[in-house]
């Protein structure tokens, strides 16, 4: 009679531990869609998951060459000074977004010549976002639009060494208004020559 009495106290206490689980949202970090069921958008950036050079580029040029369009600058466009930033273009991401867009193409393009051209010189590429959304949110966005343009630029020949990225989120506004025009000025990854 003990054995019965037992068992059913295992199975009462087993069907309310399952009953009492069930509505529960259980969360994981491993990024799966269950985990990402109750989230929202400004939540699902994951740190791993940047994709840089758009799939379009991949078809310009062989893997691991350098376009031809893309000629070293003469030799009077490398005599401007490493440290003036303006040699070197930034460019702007869409809201809440770290691909690279067909627009900044160009300007990471000649910034990967002068870059090759300068070989001696490095560059910091700062990641910024305007200021939607939680501070820790826009510094993990940051750092992947400055990683997606390091990216970019690594694919296009530049070593390795001459490129640091940093990311401010949105501590380093460009513009401090509340519209859309300032917003995209600064969702940008701003190039530094050191």
């Amino acid at each position: 009679m003990d054995r019965k009495v037992v068992s059913l106290c295992v199975s009462l206490s087993l069907i309310a531990l399952f009953a009492g689980c069930a509505g529960k949202n259980v969360s994981s970090s491993s990024g799966d869609a269950s985990s990402r069921a109750g989230q929202t958008k400004s939540e699902e950036i994951q740190p791993d998951a940047i994709k840089t050079v758009p799939p379009e580029r991949s078809f310009d040029r062989p893997s691991g060459s350098v376009p031809s369009n893309l000629a070293l600058p003469s030799t009077a466009d490398s005599d401007l000074h490493a440290s003036d930033s303006r040699v070197l273009g930034d460019i702007f991401f869409d809201y809440d977004r770290f691909q690279i867009r067909k627009d900044a193409m160009p300007s990471l393009d000649a910034n990967a010549g002068w870059l090759r051209a300068n070989a001696s010189t490095t560059a910091l590429i700062e990641g910024h976002c305007d200021e939607r959304g939680t501070g820790a949110y826009n510094l993990v966005l940051g750092e992947k639009r400055a990683r997606a343009a390091q990216k970019y630029l690594l694919d296009l020949g530049v070593q390795a060494s001459q490129l640091q990225i940093t990311s401010y989120g949105e501590a380093r506004p460009f513009c401090k208004q509340q519209n859309e025009d300032c917003y995209q000025q600064n969702r940008r990854a701003h190039f530094v020559a050191k």
